[in-house]
C-alpha cells in the first residue's frame, strides 16, 4: 500500500452524505412542519450511522497508516 491511496475514503464519503442528508431532512422538517416524527428518528439514524462510519474509517486509516511506517 502506498501513501497516495486513501484507505476508506469511499466510507467517509458514505458517512459524509448520511449526516448530510440526515441534518438536511432535519432542517426541511423544521422549516415545512410536513414531516412526521418518524421522520425525524431517520434522520437521526442517519445521521449517527454517518458519524460511526466516519469515526471508523478514521480509525482504520490512521491504523494503516502507523503500519506503513513501523520499522521493520
Amino acid at each position: 500500500m502506498s501513501i497516495d491511496e486513501q484507505p476508506g475514503e469511499a466510507a467517509r464519503t458514505f458517512g459524509a452524505f448520511a449526516v448530510i442528508i440526515g441534518l438536511l431532512i432535519t432542517a426541511i422538517g423544521f422549516v415545512g412542519d410536513g414531516i412526521p416524527m418518524r421522520g425525524y428518528y431517520f434522520a437521526g439514524l442517519l445521521v449517527f450511522v454517518g458519524s460511526a462510519v466516519r469515526v471508523e474509517a478514521a480509525i482504520r486509516y490512521r491504523h494503516d497508516v502507523a503500519k506503513l511506517y513501523r520499522p521493520s
